[in-house]
């Protein structure tokens, strides 16, 4: 028997809604890879397009501003 300790999983995190934790909305389901409602999203092109537009709004909102030009604190 091993005493060591496993580094802990990262939580999956659900396609649909991006930026939040799989909360295993669904019945009988382990995770994002056999959740049906990920299954039918994903196989339909508006759908999945749709989720990537708002993966990229959610991940846009998360940066820091972006410096444009110089500092210009005095030396």
């Amino acid at each position: 028997m091993s005493t060591a300790t496993r580094p802990a999983r990262p939580d999956a995190t659900c396609p649909i809604r991006p930026g939040e934790p799989c909360t295993l909305c669904q019945l009988d389901v382990t995770g994002p890879q056999d959740c049906p409602l990920v299954y039918l999203v994903m196989g339909d092109d508006e759908l999945r397009e749709g989720v990537h537009r708002t993966r990229l709004a959610v991940v846009g909102s998360q940066r820091p501003p972006r410096r444009t030009g110089r500092d210009h604190r005095t030396r």
